[in-house]
């Protein structure tokens, strides 16, 4: 009887050794060492402190616009966008909206940031990363569904050694947005960086 579980007892250690070999094969050891140092997501928005003004070598908010609606957005916010043509703008965090959206019309939002080589540049393919910025916004509005967290697309103006900007807009599907007389909405953005 002893003899007969010596070789069951063998063939349960070698099933056992090959799972143990096949797990460890398509364990990633790179991925376990690098997960310390890896990059991740920061809030850039806020990145000069005060809500004002960017200084010189942060990356952060710029402006926000109520834009009127762009058919080719691709096209149209690759170019940098004149503010007066705008319904309304924010500068910087620490002010208010000026102008005024008008009910009826079609209108797109629209976030202009500045990211510098920390935030937006890969040293590997010596590249600006338009994938590694991000923005996600909020808005409440009176009369309607609110739009809750929303990936705004992200479009690169230009790019210097230094620093690249990009609009990043919220557009509706292409659709556009609109709003009814004396409706109101308000917005909360989060732009990110990727560290």
């Amino acid at each position: 009887m002893k003899n007969a579980a010596k070789p069951l007892l063998i063939s349960f250690l070698l099933v056992g050794l090959v799972c143990g070999i096949v797990l460890i094969a398509n364990m990633n050891p790179t991925e376990i060492i690098s997960s310390g140092g890896r990059r991740g997501w920061q809030n850039i928005v806020s990145a000069d402190g005060d809500g004002g003004p960017l200084a010189a070598g942060e990356s952060g908010f710029c402006y926000f616009m109520v834009y009127p609606h762009q058919a080719a957005p691709g096209t149209a916010y690759a170019s940098n966008l004149t503010n007066a043509s705008a319904y309304e703008v924010q500068y910087y965090l620490d002010q208010e909206m000026t102008g005024e959206t008008p009910y009826g019309h079609t209108f797109n939002f629209v976030l202009k940031i500045r990211v510098n080589t920390t935030v937006g540049y890969n040293t590997s393919s010596s590249s600006w990363m338009s994938t590694w910025v991000r923005c996600l916004l909020s808005v409440n509005f009176d009369y309607r569904a609110d739009i809750s967290n929303a990936a705004m697309t992200v479009v690169e103006i230009t790019h210097t050694a230094t620093y690249a900007w990009y609009h990043l807009y919220l557009n509706n599907g292409g659709a556009g947005y609109t709003i009814t007389k004396n409706e109101k909405f308000n917005c909360t953005i989060l732009a990110q960086g990727y560290y």
